[in-house]
């Protein structure tokens, strides 16, 4: 059985991919020095992170995004995990930056399921100024057409009034409420600590470039600095879930209004705006500006961030950082309206990107968003 469990919950959008991927790629030097980072489940696929392995053991209830079939299929996955870490005799690293979004009954039952007797929970967290941009914008990026504005509207409709312990309550119990079981930090840290030994979180550099800097911190934080390199290797930050920029995120939005009065199957509808951020958003020279609070919901965001704080520092968690990256600073404002020729820009590189690959009448898509070749009699 493993000695101590660092369970890395996330949350998302604080460089959680990034983190797992420089796990991964150093999986084979960190079991030499007595910590175990699983890459291999089941069969000879390699993974970077556990959350597909936790969608079988909490299935749909707890992450209602995930198909019930999928999450049966990544039953053996759990169980091998398990598996893996009963058998290891030192540290054992486990990371899934969904982890976050699961209510305290859930944390509870996948704690027990790995059963190691010191758990620390690792938190990693960015301000709410830099949070909900990137959560609008893969809100976006994930089909939806929502205006940014309207967006904090319902963030802010969600947090609700009332004591802290009243948000917390009505989170707990409401499963559409991830938004805030994930990034009100305080109650995030709360939950947590009660089935772990310790939580620890880990405050994102508010330069966004600086990854080594989170990796520093993320070493310090798990008490791993004697099998970790100081220096992490390089990783594929495309892969590693690099954002879009306001104007791109427009384009998709608008494409997306567009999609919904068709009916291209959303497999498809997914696979393009994954081609568009690949091969006609990222690599461009001019991207156009960030994506960028409103500049009427600022205040209201930094209030949310300095209770959030508040409501940490009450939970006695380990904080590894600077405590002032988790406020919202100025830069987190979008002051001058989007610039049209930078949205022009970009809908023009997804346009020439997209050229012939729209089918027609006589190709109609499958089910699955595949080309009908019986029904367009094409082989080719």
């Amino acid at each position: 059985m493993a000695e101590r469990l660092v369970l890395h919950i996330g949350t998302q959008k604080s460089g959680t991919t990034y983190l797992q991927r420089v796990l991964a790629a150093l999986s084979s030097t960190l079991r030499k020095k007595g910590v175990l980072y699983p890459t291999r489940l089941v069969g000879k696929r390699e993974i970077y992170n556990h959350e597909a392995a936790a969608y079988g053991l909490l299935g749909t209830e707890s992450f209602p995004w995930v198909p019930r079939h999928r999450a049966e299929a990544q039953r053996d996955s759990w169980q091998a995990l398990v598996d893996k870490i009963a058998r290891w005799d030192g540290t054992a690293i486990v990371s899934g930056e969904a982890l976050s979004v699961i209510d305290a009954t859930a944390a509870e039952r996948l704690v027990g399921s790995l059963d190691v007797q010191r758990t620390d929970v690792i938190i990693t967290v960015r301000d709410l100024g830099r949070v909900i941009p990137s959560s609008w914008q893969q809100h976006i990026r994930n089909g939806r057409s929502t205006a940014f504005s309207t967006y904090v509207r319902q963030l802010d409709q969600r947090r609700g009034e009332g004591s802290s312990a009243d948000r917390r309550a009505r989170w707990e119990a409401d499963p559409d409420q991830t938004f805030w079981r994930a990034y009100a930090i305080g109650s995030l840290a709360q939950r947590w600590a009660a089935f772990t030994s310790s939580v620890r979180v880990v405050g994102v550099p508010r330069s966004g470039s600086d990854t080594n800097e989170l990796w520093s911190r993320f070493v310090s934080a798990t008490d791993l600095t004697a099998a970790a390199p100081a220096t992490a290797p390089d990783v594929d930050l495309v892969a590693a879930n690099i954002g879009i920029t306001e104007p791109e995120t427009l384009v998709l939005a608008g494409l997306n209004r567009a999609l919904e009065l068709g009916e291209l199957p959303e497999p498809r509808r997914r696979a393009i705006r994954g081609r568009i951020v690949r091969e006609a958003f990222v690599g461009r020279t001019d991207r156009g500006r960030r994506v960028a609070l409103p500049a009427e919901w600022t205040d209201r965001v930094r209030a949310w961030a300095e209770e959030d704080l508040v409501e940490l520092d009450e939970t006695g968690a380990i904080f590894t950082g600077d405590r002032s990256d988790l406020l919202v600073d100025a830069g987190s404002t979008a002051t001058e309206p989007v610039d049209s020729e930078a949205v022009a820009d970009a809908a023009g590189a997804a346009l020439a990107l997209l050229g012939g690959l729209m089918p027609t009448e006589e190709t109609p898509w499958d089910a699955r968003g595949r080309r009908n070749r019986r029904a367009s009699g094409s082989g080719g």
